[in-house]
């Protein structure tokens, strides 16, 4: 966890204050805000860091950013929702199993 300094420091892009308050004003990165600052973990420095490829390196547009980072969480949050799904099928007695896979048009392997 690394307040809104350090985190600044460890970007390997020149970005400032203003900058960084601008993608968290736009939703695109989300820290934790306590009493004092807000408060970066790794997937937020991560998210500055794709952000910045996609703005700074790239060139993309703001909106171009925006439509990108929404379509990689719908993605995210699909794949999150995939796993639990298939963790829940996984879970299912042996002849409930093999009816969804053969439902699926799937072998089961």
């Amino acid at each position: 966890m690394r307040r809104i300094d350090e985190a600044l420091k460890e970007i390997d892009y020149l970005i400032d204050h203003a900058i960084l308050e601008d993608f968290i004003a736009r939703g695109w990165v989300r820290p934790v805000r306590d009493e004092i600052d807000y408060v970066f973990d790794d997937m937020d420095m991560a998210r500055i860091r794709l952000i910045c490829d996609l703005h700074i390196d790239m060139k993309f547009e703001i909106d171009a950013v925006d439509l990108i980072l929404s379509l990689m969480d719908k993605l995210y949050k699909s794949r999150l929702e995939f796993k639990k799904l298939t963790e829940a099928i996984e879970k299912q007695p042996d002849n409930v199993y093999n009816e969804i896979i053969d439902a699926l048009g799937g072998n089961g392997n």
